[in-house]
């Protein structure tokens, strides 16, 4: 697949290591060029300095072919626009942004824009545990539906990479609960003694 990714902080450079590990072609944009250090030095996508939401900067990299956008900007309002751009203006398949504050949700989805609010999920996966409650949380991602839990980090895991650990009954490892804050499972976060594990799995 063609993958633009816009921003490239933490789970944008997460998002674009593994991609291209996985043999897509991605392209990352990010206004500022320090930000290209979290980049695995063996990507082997394009890396823009531009702002991104400017449609000069996607043309160049190549949003009129794109299969699917990510839009993981730190701004909430910047994900709108390139999420808009990418869907509305040049038609791309699949776009997904990342937004933080959960009262602009409906403003997404009022343009039939797909999201993950790590807030949210935080919030779901914590009050489960504060009332001592089962998890029951889902999140629609285009047509597909998936569903979380958690569980406490096996003995076995800690201090071993999210690579390296193997999950079962068809789930994913999703992100960590650490220190109360929600983290997408990137490859080479490590598990510590207090974190929590959030599974999910792709419901039919």
């Amino acid at each position: 697949m063609y993958i633009i990714i816009t921003g490239c902080g933490k789970v944008g450079s997460g998002l674009a290591n593994k991609l291209s590990k996985d043999g897509h072609d991605v392209v990352v944009i990010d206004f500022d060029e320090e930000a290209f250090k979290r980049i695995d030095p063996d990507f082997s996508g394009l890396k823009l300095v531009g702002v991104p939401f400017d449609q000069d900067v996607l043309k160049k990299a190549g949003i009129d072919k794109a299969d699917a956008v990510a839009a993981v900007t730190p701004e909430d309002n910047t994900n709108i626009m390139v999420s808009q751009i990418a869907k509305d203006i040049y038609g791309v398949p699949r776009v997904l942004a990342r937004i933080y504050n959960p009262v602009r949700e409906h403003v997404f989805h009022h343009f039939g824009l797909e999201t993950i609010c790590p807030t949210n999920l935080s919030v779901d996966i914590m009050s489960s545990i504060l009332l001592g409650k089962t998890l029951n949380a889902t999140c629609t991602i285009g047509s597909n539906t998936l569903s979380f839990r958690y569980q406490q980090a096996d003995k076995a895991f800690i201090g071993q990479k999210i690579k390296d650990i193997k999950v079962f009954r068809e789930e994913f490892l999703f992100g960590l609960i650490k220190n109360g804050e929600f983290v997408f499972a990137f490859p080479d976060t490590q598990v510590e003694k207090e974190d929590l594990l959030v599974l999910s799995r792709k419901i039919d």
